[in-house]
């Protein structure tokens, strides 16, 4: 069993299940999945602040405060792209709006992550594969099918310590700016 108390955590918005865009994303994921040995399966999001090593009782609380008062966010995307790390294999680049930087800094500072360039994105695949088959996965993509937008109401705490299928959601705040 994991220790509950400290992990490895990573803070991602989400779009509704029931939506449109949640639905086309997850088939292009586990599409991409089945196509890939290596591929795992995993729920669209937008990753604010990921590596986050803290107490998980503390972050909880970080998480209510991050989202209180905050609207939601609606996440635009540019382009289908590829990179040389896993969680970056193929991904969708969304565009870079104030309010998407800005809950990163609130995020990161709440947190005490390293000042790291920020890349907002939604990852398709996550894959160790070569650059060449990379490129290949997303230029396969049909792009059609794929949203150019989706609107997250969602921030939530995930533990990323081990495998992907291990991930595990803990605590989920809506994003209303109704308080």
């Amino acid at each position: 069993m994991k220790d509950s108390s400290t992990s490895e955590y990573s803070l991602w918005l989400a779009p509704d299940e029931e939506t449109a865009a949640y639905r086309q994303l997850q088939a292009a994921i586990s599409d991409l999945a089945d196509a890939h040995h290596d591929a795992p399966v995993f729920e669209p999001h937008v990753t604010v602040v990921g590596g986050i090593n803290d107490e998980r009782d503390s972050l909880r609380d970080t998480l209510q405060t991050l989202g209180t008062y905050r609207a939601p966010l609606e996440v635009v995307f540019e382009s289908v792209r590829w990179s040389t790390t896993r969680y970056q294999c193929v991904f969708l680049l969304a565009e870079p709006t104030l309010e998407l930087f800005e809950l990163h800094t609130s995020a990161r500072d709440a947190t005490d992550v390293s000042n790291e360039a920020y890349y907002p994105h939604l990852s398709l695949l996550y894959s160790d594969m070569d650059l060449k088959r990379r490129r290949e996965a997303a230029q396969s993509l049909d792009t059609v099918s794929l949203p150019s937008r989706m609107t997250c109401r969602t921030l939530k705490l995930v533990e990323t310590a081990g495998s992907v299928p291990e991930w595990e959601t803990i605590a989920s705040v809506a994003l209303s700016d109704q308080g």
